[in-house]
């Protein structure tokens, strides 16, 4: 019997080890991992620090939802807290999980109120996970009829930005008016699928000002950006905003275990506590996800002063290859003047990286990155500028 395993992607390709921010395959090829494996990598593979915290961690298993902890997991918790200046956190296996705890808390807030506010402003074309609540924010199963959808504010060239973002608050101060059933905005950092642009510091204050103004939580998905990818602990903190509710994962644990978390303000708390409200599940939390996130967390603090210098080097390679760019900190997407193929990338290229079907290749460097990095990454976009005959 055959056995299908799902990919959205090429055929299979059968890796043997990485190393680094490279991924060997059995034909003997090596490709450099543009995207820190999915953004989780942002400290590159085989970090033998936190691979020997979690070979070593004493506890592999609490159980959350009779009061069990550890010290470690106190300390994390506190930690995370601290560095985000939230009340409180419950812990999920996945980022798509956090996002449903995110979900699960406002829905307990406007319960615990007295009022029917159930329906959910996101934006079009995002990305929230693979559950279907995930899915249904960005359109998907129409059904579940919860999600009030407005249009991204999309832009590839600089001077589109403004506009874009203006036209994006307008029809968020109307939709929120016409709907006084919604009860939050969830968006993320930044958009993966629109073009990864970041948006400007004006956009997220004038968000978070609107959402104040209707009574809507502000609930920010900070799962891909988190953790040094935006060049700090969390994603959103240079636009000077804080969020009532944001969601955590990926390079939480430098991609060693799954682990991520939904944080809460006070506000919040102070409402779900009426419940006695939990997200509880097997893994409360992953212990070995605990121990990956202490020594990853410690790592990423000391090198996230690297974001700045990565991104010259990445901005210095887009203009040396003349190549239209977006992008801050860590991350980067490169424009073509074609839609590029898996195997152009694979092949040509040499890189490993998720496409969405587009003329970009979207770039998140480690905050590891060495000079063989960026060489690579500069001759396999040289590579991709002429096309392959």
């Amino acid at each position: 019997m055959e056995i299908k395993f799902w990919s959205p992607g090429e055929r299979e390709k059968t890796v043997t080890h990485t190393q680094g921010s490279w991924i060997h395959y059995s034909n003997g090829q090596r490709c450099l991992d543009v995207q820190c494996g999915n953004m989780a990598y942002i400290l590159g593979y085989q970090n033998n620090e936190i691979a020997t915290v979690v070979a070593n961690n004493p506890v592999n298993f609490i159980r959350g939802n009779t009061g069990e902890t550890s010290a470690d997991n106190n300390k994390l918790v506190k930690l995370i807290c601290e560095l985000g200046q939230w009340a409180a956190l419950t812990w999920a296996v996945s980022g798509s999980d956090a996002v449903e705890a995110a979900m699960a808390m406002n829905d307990t807030y406007w319960q615990t109120r007295g009022l029917k506010k159930h329906k959910i402003l996101s934006f079009a074309g995002s990305y929230h996970g693979t559950t279907m609540l995930a899915k249904h924010l960005r359109g998907q199963y129409e059904y579940l009829n919860r999600s009030v959808l407005v249009p991204s504010p999309s832009w590839q060239y600089q001077y589109q930005q403004n506009g874009q973002e203006k036209l994006t608050l307008n029809r968020v101060q109307k939709t929120l008016k016409e709907n006084p059933d919604i009860g939050c905005l969830i968006m993320e950092t930044v958009s993966w699928a629109q073009h990864m642009a970041p948006h400007s510091t004006e956009y997220w204050q004038s968000l978070r000002d609107i959402c104040t103004e209707h009574d809507v939580l502000m609930i920010v998905d900070d799962v891909a950006f988190c953790w040094g990818t935006n060049g700090t602990m969390f994603g959103y903190e240079s636009y000077g905003i804080q969020p009532d509710i944001c969601t955590i994962g990926k390079s939480l644990t430098n991609g060693y275990s799954p682990l991520g978390a939904a944080c809460c303000n006070q506000k919040v708390l102070a409402q779900i506590d009426i419940q006695n409200w939990s997200h509880g599940h097997t893994w409360q939390p992953n212990m070995s996800g605990v121990a990956a996130a202490l020594s990853a967390t410690q790592q990423i603090q000391t090198l996230l002063p690297q974001a700045t210098t990565i991104h010259q080097r990445l901005t210095d390679i887009a203009a040396e290859l003349d190549l239209n760019c977006r992008g801050a900190n860590t991350f980067m997407s490169f424009d073509f003047d074609r839609v590029i193929s898996f195997e152009e990338l694979y092949k040509h290229a040499k890189f490993s990286a998720a496409l969405w079907g587009d003329n970009s290749v979207k770039v998140f460097a480690p905050l590891t990155a060495d000079d063989e990095y960026f060489d690579a990454l500069r001759a396999g976009l040289q590579r991709l500028s002429t096309k392959p005959v």
